[in-house]
């Protein structure tokens, strides 16, 4: 499943990528995360999110894959499991930022759900992701002028 978001951020590209880049930073910026904590290049955490009337806790990790300051691009992967429900998550997340002071970031994922989370319906997720991604969007604004 793709996924495809586009989030306006008032403030430098320069500031904007440095809390990118943080991950432990970023990732407590997604609403429902919890137990965040450095894993070599990236972070470990769960993330605790309702789709239709499943309560899932996603325990993983997200690690930076690639990465160029200078085009403003980086590769995110990110791997989660629920033992409780019996599924994965696998995702790629490509993020790009552009402008300067308004910055745009856009975020293409790439989500492979496997096991029985993938029997909730692409059009559940996809609408909790939205969700996700807005809370997402208003702490990244948020910490970036608090920097």
């Amino acid at each position: 499943m793709k996924l495809e978001h586009r989030v306006a951020v008032d403030a430098p590209r320069a500031k904007v990528w440095a809390v990118l880049m943080d991950l432990p930073v970023a990732a407590r910026c997604v609403p429902g995360t919890r137990e965040v904590a450095p894993d070599g290049e990236g972070v470990r955490g769960t993330l605790d999110v309702r789709v239709g009337p499943v309560k899932l806790a996603l325990g993983g990790t997200v690690a930076i894959e690639s990465r160029n300051e200078a085009a403003g691009t980086a590769r995110l992967r990110a791997d989660a499991e629920d033992r409780r429900i019996g599924g994965s998550v696998r995702a790629l997340v490509d993020l790009a930022v552009s402008g300067d002071a308004p910055t745009e970031l856009r975020i293409t994922t790439d989500v492979a759900i496997l096991g029985r989370i993938g029997e909730l319906g692409q059009p559940l997720i996809a609408r909790q992701a939205e969700k996700v991604l807005a809370g997402f969007a208003e702490c990244l604004r948020a910490t970036v002028a608090a920097r």
